[in-house]
C-alpha cells in the first residue's frame, strides 16, 4: 500500500492566509500556488475541525448551501473548512481525472497540515460529498491523523458508477464495457489477496482512485455513510460494496436521489452532530 501513496506525495504548502475576525467567529482564507484554496470558519474555543470536500459542480452557491446545512456545528465548537473544488468537470478522461485526483489530494494534504500546525484542534474530521467524498477515502488512507468521515451519496467501485449509473452517458468513454469488466475480475483479485503494487501495473489510472482500493487503510476508522435509496448517480450497489470491505461502516438511507440530498439533510443534523461528537459510540 506505501507504493501506492507515493502517487499522491506531491504537496501543495498554503502559502499565505487572511484572517478576518468577528464576534463569534473567525474567518481564514487559505491561499497556495493555485490561489484561494479554502475558507476556515472557526468559533470560540472550538475543539474540533471538519474538512468538507464538496462534489462536482462546485460554485459559490454550492458553498452557500453547504454553509446554511453545516453552520450549526459551529454552535457546538466544531469549526468547518470548506475546500474550494475548482475546475471539477467530470468529463475527463481516465489519465485527465487521474492528474486531477494527484492535484486535489495534494492540496487537502497541505491544508490538514496547516490546520494542525496552526489550531492544533483535538480533531479532524471530513465530510465528503459525492465526488468530494471518493477523494476522501484517498486522503483518509494516506492522513492517519483524519479519525471520523462522513461520506455524503458517495460510494466505490468505478464500474459500477461508469457503466451503471446515469453518468454512462456523460463519461468519456476511452475503454470498451467488456474490457472494463475483465479489467475489474483482475483488480478484485488483487485486491482480495492484498496485491496493492500489482495495481499500479493495470493499464488504467481509475483503480488508483478508486475508494474500494483504499478501504483496507479505513477499516479501523469511524465512517457515516447518508445515501440516496433511488440515487442514480451513486447506484446502491457502490455503496453496498464499501459496506463489504469496511464492516464498521454505517450506511443511512433518504428516500430521494442524488440532487436531492439537499433537502433530506436537514433530517440528519442530530446524527451529524452525535457522530462528529461520539464516532460509532452513538450506534451502540
Amino acid at each position: 500500500m506505501e507504493s501506492l501513496f507515493k502517487i499522491y506525495d506531491k504537496f501543495f504548502e498554503i502559502l499565505e492566509y487572511k484572517k478576518e475576525c468577528g464576534k463569534k467567529l473567525d474567518i481564514f482564507k487559505l491561499y497556495n500556488e493555485n490561489g484561494l484554496i479554502a475558507e476556515i470558519y472557526l468559533p470560540l474555543n472550538f475543539n474540533t475541525i471538519t474538512i468538507i470536500l464538496p462534489g462536482a459542480g462546485y460554485s459559490k452557491k454550492t458553498k452557500r448551501i453547504i454553509f446554511k446545512n453545516l453552520n450549526y456545528l459551529l454552535e457546538e465548537k466544531i469549526g468547518l473548512c470548506i475546500f474550494e473544488m475548482k475546475k471539477c468537470d467530470l468529463n475527463k478522461t481516465d489519465e485527465e481525472f487521474f492528474e486531477f485526483f494527484k492535484k486535489i489530494v495534494g492540496e487537502i494534504r497541505g491544508i490538514i497540515k496547516f490546520i494542525d500546525l496552526n489550531f492544533k484542534p483535538k480533531n479532524i474530521n471530513i465530510i465528503g460529498v459525492s465526488l468530494g467524498g471518493i477523494i476522501g477515502f484517498v486522503v483518509g488512507a494516506i492522513e492517519e491523523r483524519i479519525k471520523k468521515f462522513i461520506f455524503l451519496i458517495t460510494g466505490g467501485n468505478f464500474e459500477f458508477i461508469t457503466w451503471k449509473s446515469i453518468l454512462r452517458f456523460y463519461f468519456k468513454k476511452d475503454c470498451k464495457r467488456n474490457v472494463c469488466r475483465k479489467m475489474h475480475k483482475i483488480y478484485k483479485h488483487f485486491l482480495k489477496n492484498k496485491l496493492y503494487n500489482e495495481i499500479q501495473n493495470l493499464p488504467r489510472k481509475c483503480f488508483l482512485y478508486d475508494p474500494l482500493t483504499y478501504t483496507e487503510n479505513l477499516k479501523n476508522r469511524q465512517i457515516l455513510m447518508i445515501n440516496g435509496l433511488f440515487d442514480f448517480i451513486i447506484p446502491f450497489w457502490s455503496v453496498i460494496e464499501i459496506k463489504k470491505k469496511i464492516k464498521n461502516a454505517k450506511i443511512l438511507w433518504y428516500p430521494g436521489t442524488h440532487l436531492t440530498l439537499r433537502y433530506f439533510l436537514p433530517f440528519y443534523k442530530r446524527v451529524i452532530l452525535k457522530f462528529l461528537k461520539n464516532g460509532n459510540k452513538c450506534w451502540n
